[in-house]
């Protein structure tokens, strides 16, 4: 779609003319806006994509950060339990 209105060498209504009646009528008009909003929406999709490979990062990052944390409360209870019963020596 962003290739016809370059083809036919205009930016405003673009009119295609000796295509034929085979062709799709949706086609044959392209304005100006909706080449713009049809690259608006690529934008959208591909900001979109870039967020949700970033929650997914972020995800992993807490999932980490989680399971630091569990040692770390396993290694803090294991110190307390040797400080208030000191093994023999």
């Amino acid at each position: 779609m962003e290739l016809l209105p370059q083809t036919v060498g205009g930016t405003k209504t673009v009119r295609m003319y000796g295509i034929g009646t085979i062709a799709d009528p949706r086609v044959m008009r392209v304005h100006k806006r909706d080449v713009t909003m049809i690259r608006f929406v690529e934008q959208l999709k591909e900001k979109i994509a870039e967020l949700v490979q970033d929650k997914i990062e972020k995800h992993a990052m807490m999932e980490k950060i989680e399971e630091g944390a569990r040692l770390y409360a396993e290694v803090n209870e294991k110190i307390q339990l040797l400080s208030q019963n000191p093994p023999p020596t």
